[in-house]
């Protein structure tokens, strides 16, 4: 008989302790604050895995993808927290801003009485190239002033019409003390026809990542043409639109 009421009284102990347990989950849910935001200008997934490892234990974060929005679950405080984080995190990119210059550089001398090229001759930039490479005359074939967004894409064409130059830049800034910098993406390809299927056939004269300073013109890379004889020079500054 004993040993009945002691059974009895440790069940009725642990259905105390199961029904406090869910009590206490219960409460906890009936206090979890949900909210729906839009994400303007960042992917929604990667602002959720940006915040997940903040939320609580009994929060959670999902991804609406076809409206680029997230639900936000959690306890208010930590809601709060989360929302005022997305607000940090969801800005728009910078505007950034490159002044890309093309040079034909040739093995021969040319009439260097235009106006242009003696502007090319006081370039100082021209001018360490002159010391560096074999070339004895440079041609300005074009230069562009090109906007795009911080870690997006821009597509340029370049050289005039009838060269088919494409340059597709990505860039990437980043903040520094002492100086601001760009970490680019540049490729330089040159259209060489249209195949059967009516596709573009291009070659790549330039494909490399450089680093470069706010306001410093950097030259970019050098592609040979016509056996030699000829290069394309990429020079480029850029600089953050505040």
């Amino acid at each position: 008989m004993k040993k009945s009421v002691t059974s009895l009284l440790v069940f009725i102990f642990l259905a105390g302790i199961t029904l406090n347990l869910y009590a206490s989950t219960q409460e906890s849910k009936s206090k979890l604050r949900k909210e729906i935001v839009q994400v303007k200008y960042i992917n929604a997934s990667m602002a959720r895995d940006l915040l997940k490892s903040y939320s609580s234990r009994s929060g959670k974060i999902q991804a609406i993808y076809e409206k680029n929005a997230l639900i936000i679950e959690d306890i208010p405080e930590v809601v709060e927290k989360l929302l005022s984080m997305l607000k940090e995190i969801d800005v728009r990119p910078l505007d950034l801003q490159f002044t890309v210059d093309l040079i034909l550089g040739s093995l021969f001398s040319e009439s260097k009485s235009g106006l242009l090229e003696r502007e090319l001759r006081s370039d100082p930039v021209i001018r360490e190239l002159q010391k560096l490479l074999k070339y004895q005359s440079f041609k300005r074939l074009d230069s562009s002033v090109i906007k795009v967004q911080d870690n997006k894409r821009s597509y340029q064409r370049m050289g005039g019409q009838g060269i088919g130059l494409l340059l597709r830049m990505a860039p990437r800034f980043i903040k520094e003390e002492k100086a601001d910098t760009f970490q680019v993406e540049l490729r330089l390809t040159k259209q060489e026809g249209i195949n059967k299927e009516g596709k573009e056939i291009s070659s790549t004269l330039i494909d490399t990542t450089l680093t470069l300073k706010s306001g410093e013109r950097t030259v970019v890379g050098v592609s040979k043409l016509d056996g030699g004889d000829k290069a394309l020079i990429l020079i480029v500054s850029g600089k953050a639109i505040k």
